[in-house]
């Protein structure tokens, strides 16, 4: 049985017994989407009544750590935040390797498509000029993290096979001698379209982080403009400004 301090002047049990589970989950283990014990089960282990059980419980879903799930048990919604370094210009697949993640990526689509009036306009091209469209669920450690829109310009000579972007358009275009040198970049929060949560496996109420990108090439031409829109719960952005 786990011990608790109870001596004169302790922090009430319930909270004890919180920042125990919130330990381990943050350790992951209790992972996300796992469930953790139930309240009969945190009385027997902690030797508490089952009202000190529920409050604990109930400060771990205060901190957004558990959500309730009815008939089933409290379940695991703690995902640990990817904090990237706006710093240089980075692969999706490079900020997970730097993070200690294993990058990957499912629900690849591409075609080729017309470019309507407001991506034409960013490539600098006529209206109805074809573009390479690319779909795809990136994720970390096999956990979805961001869903990205791409449009590629068709010097890029990108594969039609979805297998092939397995692992990033950045490798695929790095084989053809095209690399971003400069990007602009603009982030902001919006609440999800159902699609997006669908893609990325988010409840109705939780807002995505999306982060648009046009990249140029040493000419200051245009050859990526893609929309990411990155899970609120699990990632983060630091800049660094000044000595």
């Amino acid at each position: 049985m786990n011990r608790l301090d109870t001596s004169k002047g302790a922090i009430s049990l319930y909270l004890q017994i919180a920042e125990i589970l919130k330990e381990k989950i943050i350790k992951e283990e209790y992972a996300y989407g796992e469930y953790i014990p139930s309240e009969k089960e945190l009385e027997k282990l902690y030797g508490v009544s089952r009202i000190t059980a529920r409050q604990a419980i109930q400060e771990l879903e205060k901190d957004h750590l558990v959500e309730r799930a009815r008939g089933k048990g409290t379940m695991v919604i703690y995902r640990p935040h990817i904090n990237e370094n706006l710093d240089a210009i980075r692969s999706f697949t490079d900020e997970m390797i730097e993070q200690g993640l294993r990058p990957g990526s499912k629900d690849e689509k591409v075609s080729v498509v017309e470019a309507e009036e407001w991506i034409a306009s960013i490539f600098h091209i006529h209206m109805g000029a074809p573009l390479y469209y690319v779909e795809r669920v990136r994720t970390g450690n096999e956990k979805e993290i961001v869903y990205f829109e791409s449009y590629y310009t068709m010097d890029a000579e990108l594969p039609l096979d979805p297998a092939m972007y397995h692992n990033g358009v950045y490798c695929l275009l790095k084989q053809k001698g095209i690399l971003p040198h400069m990007v602009e970049e603009q982030f902001d929060c919006l609440m999800p379209m159902e699609k997006i949560r669908e893609k990325l496996n988010t409840q109705p109420d939780m807002p995505v982080l999306r982060r648009r990108r046009i990249a140029y090439d040493k000419k200051g031409k245009v050859i990526e403009y893609v929309t990411g829109y990155y899970r609120s719960d699990c990632y983060s952005y630091q800049i660094r400004m000044g000595g």
